[in-house]
């Protein structure tokens, strides 16, 4: 794989998580009101790290870094093999997001650990929220 290939499957990814929480917000509009905030708020989240990334590949922000030595043994399977979702339900559709966000915070903690600085710094922040919103996740869950 390429670096430009990883970067746009993460983009295609964050852009996936996005469009499930958006989902969420308006399934939870008429199941469950209580829960349309928190799907906007995540939703947003996601929208920002998809910007981050493509930032990140306009720039050639990970050209000539230590992520080129790791591409073939990031173990990048099961994030980059998800497919499109196609939830039915509210439930399903948390069920889906949890899944995805353990992927993405997953792989963002290996990008972390093998970037140095400022990159490492933004995989770090991208995997905390992707862990938060795991967290949030199963709270609906939880709560359905």
């Amino acid at each position: 794989m390429r670096l430009d290939e990883l970067l746009e499957r993460l983009i295609w990814q964050e852009n996936e998580l996005y469009n499930l929480h958006k989902l969420g917000e308006t399934f939870a509009t008429f199941e469950r009101p209580e829960m349309t905030e928190t799907f906007r708020l995540m939703a947003e989240e996601e929208l920002r790290h998809r910007r981050t990334l493509e930032g990140m590949l306009s720039k050639g922000s990970l050209k000539e870094t230590a992520v080129i030595d790791y591409l073939d043994s990031l173990s990048l399977e099961p994030m980059l093999s998800d497919e499109r979702a196609k939830p039915e339900s509210l439930e399903e559709l948390i069920l889906e997001a949890l899944i995805r966000e353990k992927h993405a915070y997953e792989l963002y903690t290996r990008l972390a650990e093998i970037l140095d600085g400022s990159l490492s710094h933004i995989f770090k922040m991208m995997a905390g929220e992707e862990l938060k919103h795991g967290y949030r996740l199963k709270l609906l869950y939880e709560s359905l």
